[in-house]
């Protein structure tokens, strides 16, 4: 598998090809049912959702600060940390998304599943980016127990295998850095798609 490059102009056909993926994810554990997340505010839901758009069109940078902003005012929020982290992913800050997506997880929500799924596949892609290629089989494994249907989790943990194996029987090339690939964009895409529930949930 030939990596993608989908730094600067690359962006925008890797944002249209992961748009494509994500349409295959399902974003709601429920249905047509409406959950109620405890402590949010319109603000922040706004600012999340603001994030999410932002994201899907490319314009990351921007999307990074509605994030945050989400984030000032409900600072525990999984949804939200789980999409700074594919932010920061795509933007090539992989310990800093390291970084959200552990706090994500620690926050231990399990009424949306999604996000849980999004934290795992978010930290799986850092984890590549990184050079830690068995942490992000066992993260994208756990992204995938949540969600077996996930595609970019199934991506995320074939190209980390594939980058073990080759690293195992490759010689030791010190300033060798992993390949960049779309993985991060769809990490981010695949939560900024949440979005799109999140608003139905408003309604």
């Amino acid at each position: 598998m030939r990596p993608l490059n989908c730094r600067k102009t690359g962006y925008a056909v890797c944002v249209v090809l992961a748009l494509l993926l994500i349409a295959s994810v399902p974003v709601s554990a429920a249905g047509d049912s409406p959950i109620m997340i405890s402590g949010l505010t319109n603000d922040s839901i706004n600012a999340y959702n603001l994030g999410a758009d932002l994201a899907s069109s490319g314009k990351l940078q921007e999307a990074l600060v509605e994030t945050e902003k989400a984030l000032a005012i409900q600072p525990n929020w999984s949804l939200a940390l789980a999409q700074k982290a594919g932010i920061q992913n795509a933007l090539g800050k992989y310990q800093e998304a390291l970084t959200s997506a552990d706090a994500a997880i620690a926050t231990g929500t399990t009424d949306i599943p999604a996000a849980m799924a999004g934290a795992w596949i978010n930290r799986a892609d850092a984890l590549v980016h990184l050079g830690r290629y068995q942490d992000a089989i066992d993260s994208a494994t756990h992204a995938l127990a949540i969600d077996p249907t996930m595609e970019a989790a199934k991506t995320t943990k074939l190209v980390a295998t594939k980058l073990l194996e080759n690293s195992a029987t490759a010689s030791p090339t010190p300033t060798r850095k992993a390949p960049v690939s779309l993985v991060p964009v769809i990490g981010a895409l695949f939560v900024a798609g949440m979005g799109i529930c999140l608003r139905k949930w408003q309604k």
